[in-house]
């Protein structure tokens, strides 16, 4: 028979035991902190490559590029300006002698430069051969140099006029300027008979301190690359007038010739056998093309500070678990008091959680809330449908406090687009998602500047897959709308195109429908056609043209809790009499809060009725 333990033995045997679960466990975690440091600082490393090499490089070179396109724009638009205007052309065909007219050219030359902002001009005839300039409005009295085929510095004004080409760039020292600037030269006139040549300049001077500013890292490279392989610009005033093969490999070279639109990303490894990461594009103002490159370690230089800081965090860590456990050891030797202790520690805990919860759910609302206003805030106003519509009516019912549904007006030059939309998911997901597609709209309109729906819904289905990284991230979501789009000019002839959802055209009793011609815009697994057209709606007096979110037609209800279904929302149409659309919204609201009943709102609900002026 085993002798039963005493309760000092009990005890003894109790707390080594306890101990010796206290060891395991202490090695354990160990081993669980040291694996997870080592693996997430892995994980960190391969995303921050990931991450400079699709995203950060690729966004300076596109905005330095932006950047750039724009002032080159603006420097040509300015230039053609200078050379298609009548009385620019008059003084210089008539050899620069009516010195009053002259002064008239120059000075409207100047306040025009002075407005773009640029502190240099020029114009130079033909058949004088003299080079009339001026530093913005600067008035002195010799303003002008007579040009020479001997001398190199006006080499570009003859080749200009051999090259047949209505505007050139060059990149010249000013001698009477003391600066390097990029010249932008336009022919007034006709190519084959030219009478002159005008246009501005840039200081690159002002473009390198950009160059400077924008770039990143000390051993990396940015220029500016012409067709021939020379760079035109760098932030490095020595590496200008040298060619690319000096500094990189054939290949890379050979890439560079090719002059991409987009912008390509590449890496190659150095004498030194460094990894270069790079990108470049060809200029959309221009023939050159846009590159940069940076060390690898450059780039990524975070990984060293974070591989310090995982270290000092796994010490840390453990030094905390092994001082847990030395008070533990101390503390278990009474373990009933122990528990006592515990239980009590745990019911402050809950009451202190209990509390946090409350707080925390408090916090939610509010910000839910702020985020309902945020939504609210990008709808039309109704007196912007006032003004644009004959009569108009929107039900706009989020299922949650936000959604996914949205109306979108906007008005560019003469033409009204509307959108109707149902984003993905509701709640805040599809709010988030009705935001983006808001901004994408936004700036489809204002950039292409198209009154083809079909067009801007090409353009939206392929910013929305370029925005959430469809193409290259495989753990993107498949997200995407369901939309309606019209464009109304100002004759009021209605233009329109749709994705999953229909359009109903009420004239008196008659309902005509007009089917979507796509499934949806922004998902990855659906391609648009590219046959996707607009449809001219032949809209008359008094047609009411009306546009639902699937929400409405999926709601339950009725007796037999059915969804309300797309030939009851027919009928409900055909048969409804009201004339002014105020009325209509009423009785739509009224038919389908009877019919919902007690059932709760399945989705997000809009309907959106108009007559065109």
């Amino acid at each position: 028979m085993k002798k039963k333990e005493s309760p000092k033995e009990f005890s003894r045997s109790y707390i080594k035991n306890i101990f010796r679960i206290i060891f395991i466990s202490g090695i354990i975690i160990s081993f669980a902190v040291i694996a997870t440091a080592f693996l997430g600082y892995i994980n960190i490393k391969n995303s921050l490559i990931a991450k400079a090499k699709s995203q950060d490089i690729v966004f300076m070179v596109k905005s330095m590029a932006s950047k750039i396109d724009g002032r080159i724009s603006r420097a040509v638009e300015t230039s053609y300006i200078f050379a298609r205007d009548p009385l620019n052309v008059e003084w210089v065909n008539g050899e620069e002698k009516d010195q009053k007219v002259g002064k008239l050219v120059l000075s409207n030359l100047g306040s025009i430069a002075t407005s773009y902002d640029y502190n240099y001009f020029f114009i130079a005839g033909v058949k004088t051969k003299n080079y009339y300039f001026r530093q913005s409005l600067n008035k002195n009295d010799k303003n002008f140099i007579v040009l020479s085929e001997n001398n190199p510095e006006d080499r570009w004004f003859f080749e200009t006029l051999k090259s047949k080409k209505q505007m050139s760039f060059n990149v010249n020292y000013d001698r009477v300027m003391d600066d390097t600037f990029l010249f932008v030269n336009t022919i007034m006139g006709s190519v084959e008979s030219p009478v002159g040549i005008t246009g501005v300049a840039l200081s690159l001077n002002n473009i390198t301190k950009e160059f400077k500013e924008f770039k990143v890292g000390k051993k990396s490279n940015l220029w500016m690359v012409n067709e021939k392989g020379v760079i035109k610009l760098s932030d490095k005033r020595e590496d200008v007038g040298k060619k690319v093969e000096e500094f990189l490999p054939k290949d890379v070279v050979k890439q560079i010739q090719n002059r991409p639109i987009n912008v390509k990303v590449a890496q190659y490894y150095d004498s030194n056998n460094e990894i270069m990461d790079y990108a470049y594009c060809k200029l959309n103002s221009t023939d050159w093309t846009l590159f940069y490159e940076i060390p690898r370690k450059e780039s990524i230089s975070l990984i060293d500070s974070l591989r310090i800081n995982t270290i000092i965090t796994v010490i840390l860590v453990l030094l905390f678990f092994m001082l847990l456990y030395y008070f533990i050891s101390k503390k278990i030797a009474n373990p009933y008091k122990q528990a006592m202790l515990i239980n009590e520690e745990l019911e402050n805990k809950v009451n202190v959680r209990t509390q946090e919860l409350k707080e925390s759910n408090e916090k939610v609302k509010d910000s839910i809330e702020y985020a309902k206003r945020l939504q609210e805030s990008i709808l039309p106003l109704d007196k912007e449908m006032k003004r644009v519509f004959k009569d108009s009516f929107v039900i706009w019912k989020p299922r949650d406090i936000v959604g996914g549904d949205f109306f979108w007006l906007r008005e560019i030059d003469d033409m009204i687009i509307l959108a109707v939309g149902d984003c993905t998911g509701h709640g805040v997901p599809g709010a988030l998602m009705t935001m983006t597609v808001n901004a994408i709209l936004h700036n489809i309109v204002t950039t292409i500047n198209s009154d083809d729906p079909s067009i801007i819904l090409k353009e939206l289905h392929a910013d929305l897959k370029e925005t959430l990284n469809k193409s290259s991230n495989p753990q993107s979501v498949d997200d995407g709308l369901d939309i309606a789009l019209f464009c109304i000019d100002k004759k009021s002839n209605v233009t329109y195109c749709g994705a999953n959802l229909d359009l109903y055209i009420k004239r008196d009793k008659e309902v005509k429908i007009v089917k979507p011609q796509t499934r949806g815009v922004g998902y990855d697994y659906i391609e648009l056609n590219q046959s996707l057209c607009s449809e001219v709606i032949s809209a008359e007096e008094g047609d009411i043209l009306i546009v639902s979110t699937d929400g409405f037609i999926h709601q339950n209800g009725g007796s037999k809790n059915y969804p309300f279904g797309k030939k009851r929302l027919y009928n409900m149409i055909q048969k409804c009499e009201a004339q002014d659309l105020d009325s209509m919204k009423i009785e739509f609201e009224t038919t389908f809060k009877n019919y919902m009943g007690s059932k709760e709102q399945r989705d997000d609900i809009t309907v959106f009725a108009f007559k065109v002026k």
